[in-house]
């Protein structure tokens, strides 16, 4: 992709004091200026951005064209609309934080926004740029055939018992997959130790760390491999099985178990249990309702416009001061502590084809 700076994206973004500085208007002024502006057109990840858009215009009168696209359909249409001067997006939902803040942040295509009101609520680690959504991907069993998690450690997913026998995103698919695979190479020290304290001996590293160890043998066991994860979840918790997989998937399909009568229960692996994915808002540059905008960011980081996400188990607001669904494992994201993977952004975009390229060799 070619990226290239507007200038009136740099104006704008000059403007709205990038990266992490708020607005200094107040509530009321805000509110004002996006009802005059009355309207607002956002590309999401999620589809549910249709319900916060009912919720935002039931509140405040302001309709919202939501449409749910990929990161990499969004991120097409953006740096078209912005170099063609003919802007459609006012704000996107984004997971794919190594291509925002490589790519699409400076290259002037959009622009972070920190609400005024929330400056100071909001962790500093998730204000650049602003992550509104922490939602948690886990290992699942079933549990219709297994009175526990038949594993323990993540090592056992490469030995020959579990050989195409685990479900997982496909990375050549899902930019999470990659995150995922990169945090596996920051934590190899504990990659190599939780092998070594599961099978009483020192991990033979023929790569150039236990990570890369690890996602090598896993892809040589040749996993099922999906773009979503309804029917994966759906595999790993249908009745009757004699012998399930294992599965890694959002915990929110766990919402789906009585409805579906699924069997499906979270596995507690060693070294870590799951991958903790952000999800960032961001204001398109030169967005034509860039005050609606504004006040949509807001909005979502407060109980009324995070409800359409954490009202199901799985997901989290970043704002610390919200509820989260009682029938999460833990009430707070920070409950997980250091057992989910979470990846740096800047190191994912300078390793990410490489990680792709080592998959691909391997899982061959």
């Amino acid at each position: 992709m070619k990226l290239r700076v507007s200038l009136a994206g740099l104006a704008l973004a000059s403007m709205m004091v990038a990266p992490v500085q708020a607005q200094s208007s107040d509530m009321d002024e805000l509110i004002a200026a996006a009802q005059a502006e009355g309207s607002l057109v956002a590309y999401w990840m999620s589809s549910r951005i249709a319900r916060a858009g009912e919720g935002f215009e039931a509140k405040y009168g302001i309709k919202v064209l939501g449409t749910k696209m990929t990161d990499a359909e969004s991120t097409e249409k953006v740096v078209r609309e912005v170099e063609s001067g003919n802007v459609q997006a006012d704000i996107i939902g984004y997971d794919d934080g190594p291509r925002l803040v490589t790519e699409l942040i400076p290259g002037g295509y959009v622009v972070n926004y920190v609400p005024e009101a929330l400056v100071d609520t909001i962790p500093e680690s998730s204000r650049d740029p602003l992550i509104y959504l922490w939602q948690v991907s886990i290992f699942g069993y079933n549990t219709e055939r297994y009175d526990a998690c038949p594993i323990t450690n993540v090592w056992q997913l490469t030995e020959p018992e579990w050989a195409g026998k685990l479900h997982m995103f496909d990375p050549r698919l899902r930019s999470m997959q990659i995150q995922a695979f990169s945090a596996m190479e920051d934590r190899a020290d504990e990659l190599a130790a939780s092998y070594e304290a599961f099978y009483g001996e020192p991990l033979e590293v023929t790569e150039d760390n236990a990570g890369l160890e690890f996602i090598k043998r896993l892809a040589q066991s040749k996993p099922i491999l999906y773009n979503e994860d309804v029917e994966l979840a759906a595999n790993v918790g249908a009745r009757g099985q004699d012998d399930p997989p294992i599965g890694i998937y959002t915990l929110g399909r766990h919402r789906e178990i009585e409805e579906k009568n699924l069997a499906l229960g979270r596995c507690e692996l060693e070294p870590f249990q799951g991958i903790n994915q952000p999800t960032y808002v961001q204001i398109v540059a030169d967005a034509p309702h860039p005050n609606a905008a504004r006040l949509f960011a807001h909005y979502l980081l407060t109980d009324e416009g995070a409800s359409p996400w954490t009202g199901d188990i799985g997901a989290y607001s970043s704002n610390p001061s919200l509820p989260s669904n009682p029938n999460n494992p833990y009430p707070s994201v920070e409950g997980w502590g250091n057992s989910l993977l979470v990846s740096d952004n800047a190191r994912v975009a300078e390793r990410r084809q490489e990680l792709l390229d080592f998959w691909i060799t391997h899982n061959r």
